[in-house]
């Protein structure tokens, strides 16, 4: 009896893919988290060098203690900002590690499934294959049987015909 086609994998596939498609999604998210804290990181870090070389001109220029005091308490506050962005982005670009690795083992996961349908749709085919190549057999099988009786039932004739004929000669 012939085999189905194996269908009892497409869901699983399907499910594998959404699962990696997921992952994918949360990996660009972990992604776009770490390039925005970046950013962030960045513009502080710009605000900080401007807020020093104004410090700088105002103390040379105009020494007022309160004032230049308050920018420099001010650029320690953006020192301590740009510590806490730095230990954010360790932290995100864990996550972001972390996101790739389940994207990685997702992907094998899919690999795996998309052999294994592979795998069966091929046991299928040679099924397939191996079932026509039998049932060819046996109708060439069953011709060349006709065409045997065919020539054997034409031989019997003959034989009786010339018995009829000359029933003496045998």
């Amino acid at each position: 009896m012939a085999q189905r086609p194996p269908v009892q994998f497409d869901t699983l596939l399907r499910i594998r893919e959404r699962q990696e498609d997921l992952c994918a999604e949360a990996l660009a998210k972990a992604r776009r988290d770490v390039a925005v804290t970046e950013q962030d990181r960045e513009g502080i870090v710009r605000m900080r060098f401007a807020m020093l070389q104004e410090a700088g001109q105002r103390a040379h220029s105009a020494f007022d203690a309160a004032d230049v005091r308050s920018y420099y308490q001010f650029e320690r506050h953006l020192a301590r900002l740009t510590d806490e962005k730095d230990a954010w982005l360790v932290k995100l670009r864990a996550v972001a590690e972390a996101r790739r690795s389940e994207l990685e083992e997702a992907m094998k996961r899919r690999r795996i499934i998309e052999k294994l349908i592979e795998r069966k749709r091929g046991a299928f085919v040679a099924e397939a294959r191996k079932e026509e190549q039998k049932m060819a057999d046996e109708t060439a099988a069953n011709y060349a049987a006709i065409a045997r009786y065919g020539h054997r039932t034409a031989a019997l004739k003959a034989e009786r015909e010339l018995r009829t004929r000359s029933p003496g000669t045998w």
